[in-house]
């Protein structure tokens, strides 16, 4: 499973519907920090602060490459 799909499936179990265009939809702050925590979790990982912003990840690509940066940082170090 790529880390794509596994974004999408945590954003469902949280009540997140991702439009046609990869919009979030139906994001409240206890859902966005919800998937926030279970997508840490998930990966292992841990978002920097600026990114904890609902803004930041408005669409699944957009958390998709935050999500592979974080990843990617942390197997070069």
């Amino acid at each position: 499973m790529t880390i794509l799909e596994r974004i999408r499936i945590n954003l469902e179990e949280n009540g997140i519907e991702i439009s046609e265009d990869g919009s979030l939809v139906n994001v409240d702050s206890m859902s966005f920090i919800s998937s926030i925590v279970c997508i840490e979790q998930e990966f292992e990982i841990e978002f920097p602060d600026g990114y904890l912003l609902i803004e930041e990840m408005s669409n699944i690509e957009s958390l998709n490459y935050i999500v592979t940066q974080i990843i990617s940082d942390q197997f070069c170090d």
